[in-house]
Parts: C-alpha cells; sequence; structure tokens
C-alpha cells in the first residue's frame, strides 16, 4: 500500500513526463517543419540544376506569377509573393536583363509598367509547370500510402497552426 504521498509523488512524475513529451512533440513538430522545408528547397535547386541554377527561387516564383497573371505588375506581384515592392523591382531587373520578361505599358495608363514573358521566359516557365507537376505526382506517391484518417489529423493541425499565426501576424500589425 501506498502512503498519500508516494501517491502525490507519482503523480507529479507522471505530469512532469507527460509535460516533457508534449514540449518534445512540439519540438519534433517544429523542427519537421524546418527540415521539410529545407528539403523541399534542396529537391527544388536540384530540380533547376544546370540550365536554370542562377536564377533563385523568388526569381523562379516571379517569372511563374508573371506566366500566370495577366497585366502582372510589381505591387501584383509583391502582394502575391509577400515580398516588399523594392524587391520585386530588383527580380524584376534582373528578369529583364536575362531577357525573360519583358515590360509594357497598357495606351490608357502611361504611368504603370506590366510585364509579360518573353520567349526564353516563356520556356522557363513551361519547365518550372513541368517541375511543379513532378513534385505534384512525387509527393501523391507518399501520401497515398498514408491513411486517410492520418491525413485529415494533418490537414486539420495545419489549417488550425495557419489560423493560429494568421491571427498573430494580425495582432502584430503590418510590416
Amino acid at each position: 500500500m501506498l502512503t498519500r504521498k508516494q501517491r502525490n509523488d507519482i503523480i507529479v512524475s507522471v505530469e512532469t513526463i507527460r509535460r516533457y513529451y508534449e514540449v518534445d512533440n512540439i519540438n519534433i513538430i517544429m523542427r519537421s517543419f524546418k527540415e521539410i522545408y529545407e528539403k523541399e528547397e534542396t529537391l527544388g535547386k536540384l530540380a533547376f540544376k544546370g540550365e536554370y541554377e542562377k536564377y533563385g527561387v523568388s526569381e523562379i516564383h516571379c517569372l511563374d506569377f508573371i506566366g500566370r497573371v495577366k497585366d502582372a505588375n510589381v505591387t501584383k506581384i509583391s502582394q502575391s509573393m509577400n515580398m516588399t515592392r523594392g524587391a520585386i523591382s530588383k527580380i524584376s531587373k534582373k528578369l529583364l536583363n536575362s531577357n525573360l520578361i519583358d515590360k509594357y505599358k497598357k495606351p490608357d495608363n502611361d504611368k504603370e509598367k506590366y510585364f509579360k514573358l518573353t520567349k526564353l521566359g516563356e520556356m522557363l516557365y513551361k519547365h518550372h509547370q513541368i517541375k511543379h507537376k513532378q513534385w505534384e505526382e512525387r509527393n501523391n506517391r507518399f501520401f497515398k500510402n498514408i491513411d486517410k484518417k492520418d491525413q485529415e489529423v494533418v490537414a486539420n493541425f495545419l489549417k488550425k497552426f495557419n489560423n493560429y499565426l494568421d491571427e498573430m501576424i494580425k495582432s502584430q500589425g503590418e510590416i
């Protein structure tokens, strides 16, 4: 028979262990997010090794946006990519100098500059679309082996965490 103090000590020990594993799980989750992001970045760089490796991820995504959106301009691109207009201006200059995009103005708006893909830019854009499709297929091969219930648990968790981060961003104000 255990004494009251022994029972309380066991309860405290069990609670301490439970809290340790909760914190440890949080650390594992956050470390895993970081590792997944880094591995996706590495796979992306490997996919563009050679002919396209002189372009950064942001440049490729900027080019992708210009390929998908009619009348893309610095403001639209910066909002979509969550980057400053200054950063997008720098990226667009590099893309212009690399002959991947052209800039143009509309006849009714002489002030605003818009971007469109050149033939070379179109080739890179299509190559990027093909790579995206391959990445989706690669990831789908993994996810098709994961139980639907597990997928739902992870999806729900990620939605909740994403919403939490949105609220944190809102509460902190604009960048």
